[in-house]
């Protein structure tokens, strides 16, 4: 199994004081990894790190077929006519044929329940349909790794459960950056926790989760 991420002794700054201190771990392929930590502790920056979103030294990403990311607004990614523009649109720009791009972007909406409103735009869905929308469309051409930022924002019990069971079943490496220790718990089998801008811990997720005093520590509880 070979490192899709590699971060070695990441420190990252917008002005005088750093937002991450020193950094370092490795994903292999296949995991599945939580990046928890409260709000400001740094975790948001570090998954824009890793996107090439921010760039910053000692951060190297290599995964076959690039990578897929899902913003906390989906507002952010869903702006098309209609669902099914929306995910053709990034397969057109790679070269696809508009009728195997359409197809393809309709599949991917069937495969996360979505088919119904393939024409319907995203505005006229549910937050927890647009959720599932903006992760369809990372997934559309089957990227070798996924980044999630704070997928359960604003979601309720049930859409989150739905979530969860959706992000078992796709067979990717994933980063998920949240705060939802329960939700972490459903999907992440590895636990990274920032406190402060440095990696308070790094090992199996139920083990982190069990650590009333690192919970505490890291602002979680």
């Amino acid at each position: 199994m070979k490192a899709v991420i590699d971060v070695s002794g990441l420190t990252f700054s917008y002005g005088a004081a750093p937002v991450l201190r020193g950094v370092s771990f490795r994903i292999q392929e296949g995991e599945r990894v939580g990046l928890a930590g409260a709000n400001g502790s740094g975790k948001s920056t570090l998954l824009w790190c890793l996107a090439g979103l921010l760039r910053a030294p000692g951060v190297r990403v290599a995964c076959p077929g690039g990578l897929g990311f899902v913003f906390q607004n989906p507002e952010d990614q869903l702006f098309m006519p209609s669902l099914l523009q929306d995910l053709a649109l990034p397969l057109l720009q790679v070269g696809a044929a508009r009728d195997g791009a359409r197809e393809a972007a309709r599949e991917c909406l069937r495969r996360f329940g979505l088919e119904a409103y393939a024409d319907e735009p995203a505005a006229h869905l549910s937050l927890g349909q647009r959720k599932r929308a903006a992760l369809a469309l990372a997934l559309v051409r089957r990227p070798g790794l996924l980044l999630l930022d704070e997928p359960t924002a604003e979601l309720d019990g049930r859409a989150v459960r739905l979530l969860a069971a959706m992000l078992r079943e796709v067979a990717v490496t994933q980063v998920i950056a949240s705060h939802h220790v329960e939700f972490l718990a459903r999907v992440t089998d590895r636990l990274l926790v920032l406190g402060g801008g440095t990696l308070l811990f790094d090992g199996p997720t139920a083990e982190g989760l069990a650590d009333a005093a690192l919970l505490d520590r890291a602002g979680l509880v």
